[in-house]
């Protein structure tokens, strides 16, 4: 399975991107915590998982030189 298709490197790489990017405004953290019936901390936990686990990704990635 390549990189662009492995959904475990893939979801956690969007979501730490969109974050990187600043797409997750005050308001889009509102209507996401509505959207998902969570609260604003589980939200950032989920946000922070998520940019944790692709740093962890990216680590072992350029340790294989795969990046």
């Amino acid at each position: 399975m390549s990189n662009w298709t492995n959904n475990a490197i893939q979801f956690p790489r969007l979501i730490a991107e969109a974050q990187a990017i600043g797409l997750f405004t005050e308001s889009a953290m509102h209507d996401l915590e509505f959207a998902m019936d969570l609260t604003p901390d589980e939200v950032r936990e989920l946000v922070s998982r998520a940019c944790d686990e692709w740093d962890n990704i990216k680590s072992k990635l350029l340790k294989q030189d795969l990046l």
